[in-house]
């Protein structure tokens, strides 16, 4: 079992960085992931390090994007387990503070409250460690479990809503889903062509053909309970993008549950 906590600090008041960094160094059981200022590099640190917590300040300056854009962010993707992120903020707004719990923040502190400090945060941190620790022992999925994870749910959402096995295009766009909710980019077919040694034409027009017959032959009660984004009015059928950033998002929030 980890006996260490990893902690990112994404804070760019230099004074406030510090501070935090001198009060996870007096504890034992913490360990300084990083210190970073912006919430761009805060992103792909979280992505590529999965440190166990990260301290987020709101209001970041640096950098493109501020620390409610990287909750945004964090949000919609895939991190399994997702790191326990602690925010601070300067903002008086209890809209803004419960905004940010909407999107992720699991405790928010308010620096402007009489009584605030570092060591609040780091107390907060040691209280919440065992489980934190606990949940990554009791899943400690590899890249593949998760991916296979991630494969068995999107199947079984296709098979709900009636896509058929036998149409090429349902593997394809089995991948497609896993490839977007890793935030791939959107060329799906050249990617999944190109593992496969497909033509990247016929992978995109097999993704589409196997939508287009699933809203031909599938029962209707079916596209109407398990598929519920809105069909644009010249359309009968979602585009494979629509489709495929559609279960993105089904396969992102189960992850997260």
């Amino acid at each position: 079992m980890t006996n260490k906590l990893n902690v990112l600090i994404v804070e760019d008041d230099e004074s406030d960085s510090k501070a935090l960094i001198a009060e996870i160094a007096n504890a034992d059981r913490l360990c300084l992931a990083g210190a970073l200022k912006s919430s761009s590099e805060a992103l792909a640190f979280i992505r590529k390090y999965k440190p166990h917590a990260v301290i987020l300040d709101l209001e970041l300056q640096e950098g493109s994007g501020d620390g409610m854009d990287l909750l945004d962010k964090l949000r919609s993707t895939v991190l399994y387990p997702k790191p326990y992120i602690i925010v601070n903020t300067n903002n008086a707004s209890k809209i803004t503070r419960d905004i940010a719990k909407k999107l992720g923040a699991d405790y928010t502190f308010a620096k402007w409250q009489k009584g605030y400090s570092p060591k609040m945060v780091i107390r907060q941190l040691l209280l919440v460690m065992p489980e934190i620790l606990g949940c990554e022992e009791a899943a400690p999925l590899s890249e593949g479990q998760l991916e296979n994870r991630m494969r068995d749910f999107v199947q079984n959402e296709f098979n709900k809503l009636g896509v058929s096995v036998k149409n090429k295009g349902y593997n394809y766009l089995v991948d497609a889903v896993i490839l977007a909710a890793k935030d791939e980019n959107e060329n799906w077919a050249k990617t999944i062509g190109e593992k496969l040694g497909k033509n990247e034409n016929s992978v995109a027009h097999a993704m589409q053909y196997a939508i287009n017959n699933t809203w031909t032959n599938a029962d209707i009660f079916n596209l109407q309970k398990y598929y519920t984004a809105p069909l644009r009015k010249d359309k009968c059928v979602p585009t494979t993008n629509e489709f495929v950033y559609y279960y993105k998002q089904k396969l992102i929030s189960y992850l997260n549950q």
